[in-house]
């Protein structure tokens, strides 16, 4: 019962949020829609943060991330009237992607009495000063980025409609090939959790035994396949920002602090380490 309220806060906060983003759009609206949009997001993740700090519990933005690219594509199309066959495929691909990660976060959350590991480590560390590091480290800099990274989509909607061509082959064999990556990564290890048999256990099977971290290769194609669409579509250099930016998130912050965390808590993650790539997958070769 505890936990059905706690989706209702969490509705809430998103529904006050849509609402917000909508009249600061509204307002805005002599404004070109990238500014437009962007004032919105910005102004939404600061409902959410008021919300979080309200109830204490920074965990309130964590689906922030799977929600945002599909609202920000879908106020981008009806702008532009952007309704291309180019453009629907892309918004069905953005909108597989957020049910799936949205959903795995909504079975594998355990309501407004739990928060993640990350916040309560940078809580610890930060201090007095964690209000202003969650704000801006912790909501706002992943807004930005994936802002930033759904720009190349918004530059070639500019454009629409675009005729497919045979390259846009590339971005939908690539996005929702990340899209199976990512569904296959998060249900194998649902599955590896909550077997009783297997804890403190590392999971080396199926797409975890291809790389350690297959659904952040999975995410990384799923932007990337954003970043060829939009590149497509506008012929902008910098359109590749965004990736840039999501590499460097995974590469830099999210797999170190993984590896670390599991390096402490789980003694075979070691050898798993060194016998299993970290992102890219790559054949064995045999030192017979």
């Amino acid at each position: 019962m505890a936990k059905t309220s706690d989706y209702l806060w969490i509705t809430l906060a998103y529904g006050v949020a849509l609402m917000v983003a909508w009249l600061v759009a509204a307002e805005l609206s002599a404004y070109e829609l990238l500014w437009r949009t962007a004032a919105a997001d910005f102004a939404s993740t600061i409902v959410i943060f008021a919300f979080a700090c309200v109830f204490r519990n920074s965990s309130f933005y964590d689906a922030y991330w799977s929600v945002a690219p599909p609202v920000i594509l879908l106020y981008s199309i009806t702008s532009y009237q952007a309704f291309d066959l180019r453009t629907m495929l892309l918004f069905h691909l953005v909108l597989l992607w957020a049910i799936r990660l949205t959903h795995n976060w909504a079975r594998g959350w355990y309501g407004l009495a739990h928060q993640d590991w990350r916040y309560v480590d940078l809580k610890a560390k930060t201090g007095i000063f964690y209000p202003l590091v969650d704000l801006f480290g912790a909501q706002l800099t992943p807004t930005v980025q994936v802002f930033v990274a759904c720009m190349p989509v918004l530059l070639a909607l500019q454009s629409a409609p675009v005729a497919l061509s045979l390259l846009d082959a590339l971005w939908i064999i690539i996005g929702y090939a990340a899209l199976w990556i990512e569904w296959r990564a998060d249900n194998v290890l649902r599955d590896h959790r909550t077997n009783p048999d297997n804890q403190g256990s590392v999971l080396r099977s199926d797409v975890w035994g291809w790389c350690r971290h297959p659904n952040y290769l999975g995410e990384l194609g799923f932007w990337l396949a954003l970043t060829i669409f939009g590149f497509l579509g506008s012929a902008n250099a910098y359109a590749w920002l965004g990736f840039a930016l999501m590499v460097g998130l995974f590469l830099g912050i999210s797999i170190p602090m993984i590896d670390k965390r599991q390096l402490a808590n789980k003694p075979e993650y070691a050898s798993y380490k060194e016998q299993v790539p970290s992102l890219i997958p790559y054949p064995k070769i045999s030192s017979d």
